[in-house]
């Protein structure tokens, strides 16, 4: 599945899991943005009145309707690709990677935190598993969950008073600077284990983490928003 969705560059892609999200977390959608459906994702979807432009998995989620839709071709849903439910990666996975393959730089994978703690971290962890060189952010229930690597930097946009907590998956996290956070940090080095980072806050609207050198989870927590799931 390498083909191009349609003949235009596109930037983004929004994957919808089958997980909760906050409906206020979803993006106004872009005329170059690629949506992408994992499995249950579409009921998410078509609730919200978003048409995907793909629509995979083994579709064991979704209700006897929705796949006599796919099974119709309905032109609602765009391409369908089903899977086996016996195979060797997560519909988030097999979704992740065709966005990858499209050459898109930005995914959101809306749904990927609600629900198991296993398939939360395996989705989190999906950007660095594939070689992921763009933006990974898994969203759920009124969080986001980001991996860095340095060196590199992410801005935050959220609310004052939102949590933010900086998680290293390397055994150092060297050069970490913070803006508009609480507790300030200024190249200070964080330790895989240490929770030195946790629970930090966003002081206004906005807030940026540079990372110098290491791999790290940045995981921001908003206020409770109206949920989707």
């Amino acid at each position: 599945m390498k083909e191009k969705a349609d003949d235009q560059q596109l930037k983004r892609a929004l994957i919808f899991c089958n997980g909760e999200f906050s409906a206020e977390s979803v993006p106004d959608l872009k005329t170059d943005d690629l949506v992408i459906c994992a499995d249950g994702g579409l009921e998410h979807a078509l609730a919200l009145g978003i048409k995907p432009h793909v629509v995979l998995g083994d579709f064991d989620s979704l209700s006897e309707a929705l796949r006599r839709r796919l099974r119709d071709k309905d032109p609602a849903v765009g391409a369908v690709y089903e899977y086996p439910v016996e195979k060797d990666k997560t519909d988030g996975q097999i979704a992740v990677e065709y966005a990858v393959n499209q050459g898109i730089r930005e995914i959101w994978l809306l749904g990927g935190l609600g629900g198991r703690l296993d398939h939360a971290l395996g989705n989190v962890l999906l950007g660095s598993a594939l070689g992921f060189e763009g933006t990974l952010k898994v969203l759920g229930r009124g969080e986001s969950a980001v991996v860095v690597k340095g060196p590199g930097k992410l801005e935050i946009s959220g609310g004052k008073g939102d949590h933010v907590s900086l998680i290293p998956l390397s055994e150092t996290c060297s050069g970490v600077t913070t803006a508009g956070l609480y507790y300030p940090l200024k190249d200070e080095i964080l330790y895989r284990g240490d929770t030195r980072g946790l629970s930090n806050e966003l002081i206004s609207h906005s807030g940026l983490v540079e990372l110098a050198a290491g791999l790290m989870i940045v995981i921001h927590t908003k206020r409770q928003e109206g949920l989707v799931g």
